[in-house]
């Protein structure tokens, strides 16, 4: 998608933040750096505090924007959900850092995102917003690059070139990650079956669904409905 999202780590654990953008590398979607690193100009959207250094005081909690995305850094073996959703953190890491937590917890954070300000899905170039308004209208259905293009009143390579300046891809790969952002929603919802999901969003066949699915999130859509709900229920 666009231009990746940035993530600032605060905390003193340069190993800690190497770890987790590595992990976070496979996203696309997001950059950590260590907070002190952000160049003048560049804004993080998403923040993670360790708080392992500080878990004496109850995971307290940064004196940071609340337009921000905040993650709370917590030790395995002192965890504590209420203090940290207390504190108005928006979900929390666990070290030692799973991948596969990472990556569903971090990709949650861009569906937030994308729920609140829609960077990933909008476009302030009006050609581009009426090709995502006609993919969106049309997100159960296969539709050539070359019909879209004509209906929204361009040429292939026009379209392509604005995509590509708007969201740092073209309208093929947007309309991937807006099928399974939306999937995801629904997928949360826990009241269509994954067939039914798939089905909805042009998908005939479960398993090409899924593995669509998992290319985004890094999870098959019945793992992700499982964490969601066990996350809810630990709450």
């Amino acid at each position: 998608m666009h231009a990746s999202i940035l993530t600032a780590y605060i905390g003193s654990d340069p190993v800690a933040c190497k770890s987790l953008a590595q992990i976070a590398s496979s996203l696309r979607q997001i950059e950590i750096l260590e907070h002190r690193l952000l160049r003048l100009g560049r804004s993080a959207q998403i923040v993670i505090v360790d708080c392992r250094e500080s878990e004496q005081h109850k995971h307290g909690h940064a004196k940071l924007s609340s337009g921000l995305v905040q993650l709370a850094l917590v030790s395995e073996d002192r965890l504590d959900r209420k203090a940290i959703f207390s504190n108005g953190y928006s979900d929390y890491l666990m070290w030692p850092l799973i991948k596969q937590e990472v990556l569903s917890r971090l990709t949650a954070c861009v569906a937030q995102i994308a729920r609140h300000s829609a960077p990933l899905f909008f476009s302030a170039d009006p050609l581009v917003q009426k090709a995502c308004d006609l993919l969106a209208q049309r997100v159960d259905q296969q539709i050539a690059l070359s019909k879209l293009a004509r209906i929204a009143g361009t040429n292939k390579t026009t379209l392509v070139n604005r995509f590509e300046a708007s969201f740092g891809c073209g309208p093929m790969t947007w309309l991937r990650h807006y099928r399974m952002t939306e999937a995801a929603a629904r997928l949360r919802s826990g009241h269509e079956s994954v067939a039914e999901v798939a089905e909805s969003f042009g998908y005939e066949n479960s398993n090409n669904f899924s593995t669509a699915f998992k290319a985004i999130h890094g999870l098959s859509p019945l793992r992700y409905r499982k964490m969601v709900a066990r996350r809810e229920k630990s709450v």
